[in-house]
């Protein structure tokens, strides 16, 4: 008989009920149990997904049926759920970003080794079918090589955001992205960002300089009433674009316009069967501590960036 992972979800908000709907989903997980420390979401998310439901995450964690937990909480609390979790010996998946600062992601990823627990970051775009074909198209040489890749990741503030800005929410996505697609680290970042509705910045132009000839564009905010999420990689014998939401890829070159047909797939459901799956059978993590701490370390060097209105060089303490 297949084995199947115990799993059970920190934070039961929107994302968090998502995480739940999609265990349920999965035949490989059992969903045994959600909390929240707004008791009434804790009870509404258990009695939807048949999951037992706490107010208390050290009751949950203190449970000996749960083999992994996702924690899908506020980012500024991302860090004391995620070391509580490693304490209790749970392995992970920690929603994007990591923690509230590249410091912050270093500790998880410390406590992680040390307790030798197993540690994920929701990067959810590494598991969207239209990324996958990029990659492989960018691989396979299909228009040459890289240039720039432009992303366009723009809509109106979403509520549920209220402890980051606009960078570590929405542009982090793209930053992991073109790391993803290149296979390679930025160098430096030059920003412009700022604030024009709300606390944290709410709009942020990011250019990414790689190492070799590659530059990274993206566009973010939370003043567009379109929602878009776009990414064109302009390349030595033609351009490919991908529109995110509906994972459509188009291909342009010398020959004219083609867009492959794949088969649309839920980039949530693919990320936790890929999380399930790691644990079931000991293999290595998609996107691990690591992704995450650097990704936040860039997007942190971005706001640094706009801050002093100057180029900002990327640094890693790994």
């Amino acid at each position: 008989m297949l084995r199947r992972l115990k799993v059970a979800v920190i934070g039961c908000g929107f994302w968090g009920l998502n995480h739940a709907r999609v265990f349920k989903e999965l035949d490989s997980a059992e969903l045994v149990a959600v909390s929240d420390v707004d008791e009434a979401r804790a009870r509404l998310a258990g009695t939807k997904y048949g999951a037992k439901w706490y107010s208390d995450n050290l009751s949950l964690l203190a449970k000996d049926d749960v083999d992994a937990v996702t924690i899908c909480t506020p980012s500024s609390t991302h860090m004391e759920v995620a070391i509580q979790a490693i304490e209790y010996g749970k392995d992970l998946l920690v929603e994007k970003p990591l923690a509230s600062s590249a410091e912050e992601a270093l500790k998880i990823i410390k406590a992680a080794e040390k307790a030798n627990v197993r540690l994920m970051v929701g990067h959810i775009e590494r598991f969207n079918p239209g990324v996958r074909k990029v990659k492989a198209l960018i691989e396979e040489g299909r228009v040459g090589e890289v240039v720039l890749l432009s992303s366009r990741r723009v809509s109106m503030w979403p509520v549920r955001i209220g402890d980051v800005g606009v960078v570590k929410d929405l542009a982090i996505h793209d930053i992991d992205v073109m790391r993803f697609l290149l296979n390679k680290e930025p160098t430096e970042v030059y920003a412009v960002a700022g604030s024009l509705r709300h606390t944290y910045e709410d709009y942020a132009h990011i250019i990414l300089k790689f190492a070799s000839k590659e530059a990274g564009f993206i566009e973010a905010n939370w003043l567009t009433p379109h929602k878009v999420r776009k990414l064109i990689v302009t390349c030595t014998e033609g351009i490919i674009t991908l529109d995110y939401i509906t994972q459509q890829v188009t291909i342009e070159d010398s020959r004219g316009s083609h867009t492959p047909a794949f088969q649309w797939q839920e980039p949530l459901k693919l990320e936790l069967q890929s999380f399930v799956n790691s644990l079931l059978e000991n293999r290595k993590f998609e996107v691990d501590g690591k992704d995450g701490y650097r990704a936040l370390s860039i997007a942190e060097a971005a706001l640094k960036s706009a801050v002093q209105g100057s180029s900002v060089k990327v640094g890693y303490e790994d």
